[in-house]
């Protein structure tokens, strides 16, 4: 029986993938994501076999069935990391299903403005204040941290980076952080508190810093950093407290 509760929401997973790829990409373009989705070069519509996600890339062979149009990988890809995030955080959270929703309700954010960053490098303020009350609710009803723990977080998030910002500004006459990356980090604050939300910074500043060293000669101007916000954080979730402890223990050596 566990095993097909397993699949089941692997596969949800995929199908809420899928749709925030369309979410993350009409936003933007002030859209409606009503209507069934279609080829953006030939304006075909997407048959049943195309909208099974992931199995309906690999079947088309990753092109258009109409036009033959390359599609990109990132469609699948979102959906399967989606669905993978899904069934792990129900693995690790399934004794507190509050705290469960609240990641999923995290990671279908985090995977919105991760789309809308790497085609628009934007992240709309719609779906911010779409996902902050829900969060917020959610971080007050959950008992895996004290409600303050991320009203705490969410406000040295933001007060940090909007500092650095200003800095930025002032010292180089450009933005150093983008307005959307900050207001995000608010939200981040909230699931992750402030004892883990500084370590997804870090962590999204060396993912990003290892990114651009291997692709520095293929990136030019702006690279989309709610990728690596998106992969800081949830390291920081699921593996901040482990991180902080062999830290901690590693500085007691030299003490």
């Amino acid at each position: 029986m566990e095993i097909v509760i397993y699949i089941y929401i692997l596969f949800l997973g995929t199908i809420l993938g899928s749709f925030f790829n369309v979410v993350g990409i009409r936003i933007p373009k002030k859209e409606t994501l009503m209507g069934r989705s279609h080829c953006n070069n030939c304006d075909h519509q997407i048959g049943w076999i195309e909208v099974i996600p992931v199995i309906g890339y690999i079947v088309l062979g990753g092109k258009c069935k109409n036009c033959k149009t390359h599609i990109s990988i990132k469609y699948p890809l979102i959906e399967l990391l989606t669905g993978i995030l899904f069934l792990v955080s129900y693995m690790i959270l399934r004794e507190n299903m509050i705290e469960y929703i609240l990641i999923v309700v995290f990671i279908s954010l985090m995977t919105i403005v991760t789309v809308s960053d790497v085609y628009y490098k934007i992240v709309p303020d719609v779906i911010l204040m779409v996902f902050l009350p829900i969060i917020l609710v959610l971080r007050i009803l959950s008992s895996a941290m004290p409600w303050y723990e991320g009203i705490l977080g969410a406000v040295i998030a933001f007060v940090f980076l909007y500092l650095i910002a200003l800095y930025g500004k002032k010292r180089f006459g450009q933005d150093a952080l983008g307005g959307g990356d900050i207001k995000l980090y608010f939200l981040i604050g909230l699931v992750l508190g402030y004892n883990y939300v500084m370590l997804s910074l870090v962590f999204a500043g060396l993912f990003g810093m290892l990114y651009s060293v291997i692709h520095r000669n293929r990136e030019k101007g702006y690279i989309a950093f709610v990728p690596f916000i998106y992969a800081g954080s949830m390291v920081a979730y699921f593996f901040g407290e482990a991180i902080v402890t062999y830290y901690n223990e590693f500085l007691l050596l030299f003490i």
